[in-house]
């Protein structure tokens, strides 16, 4: 399990130190946490989406988003164990992109980790974590069409890393911060996304 103390750190470390080969699959980091550490997996894929240059790879936030739906999706319908399809669970990323990532934002994980410690524990018990799930997924459906709007998946991205490392500090602090980062995806979904660009895009 990733620790309570250093869990932004920790959780990129053990993505890069405990895996072998060049790239880490979904399947990969899904085994690292085990199937029921919702908490480190959602955090982990929160930070792909925000950690430059992996978060600007055409695609892949709506590839994150479609996975963290799968797995909030489960939590809120009380599944014991999480499932992926194939196709998902072998998409990639590679480690030398993550390591890059994980070298140019450690001096911020540091001090945003010095931030976090166990607090407000009515703000992540089973009932908030429940209604935090139903954020969440909502969180990542506004990856997919948010993607048509330079650096704003990093919004989303950020709210869902926030809750992610909530449920894992039991920081309620964070999950409030990550219920202000919420609120914040919605204005800029509804403000500055280019539907009429996304209806020709798909050929409406």
């Amino acid at each position: 399990m990733v620790s309570r103390d250093d869990p932004l750190e920790n959780v990129l470390e053990r993505a890069l130190e405990e895996t072998d080969g060049e790239d880490i699959t979904f399947g990969d980091i899904l085994e690292l946490f085990g199937d029921r550490s919702f908490g480190p997996v959602v955090a982990l894929l929160g930070l792909i989406v925000v950690l430059p240059p992996i978060g600007a790879i055409p695609g892949l936030p709506a590839i994150v988003g479609i996975l963290i739906i799968l797995f909030s999706a489960q939590i809120i319908l009380g599944a014991d164990h999480i499932w992926v399809p194939r196709f998902i669970e072998k998409r990639s990323i590679s480690k030398k992109q993550l390591k890059a990532a994980e070298k140019r934002a450690r001096p911020w994980l540091r001090r945003f980790d010095r931030l976090v410690s166990e607090r407000i524990d009515l703000l992540t018990g089973k009932i908030s974590i429940y209604f935090a799930a139903i954020i969440v997924t909502l969180l990542a459906l506004t990856m997919i069409p948010l993607e048509f709007v330079p650096f704003a998946v990093a919004i989303p991205g950020a709210a869902i890393t926030l809750f992610g490392l909530a449920f894992v500090a039991r920081d309620g602090i964070l999950m409030l911060f990550g219920y202000a980062a919420s609120a914040a995806t919605i204005y800029v979904t509804i403000a500055f996304t280019p539907w009429s660009q996304i209806s020709g895009f798909f050929g409406g």
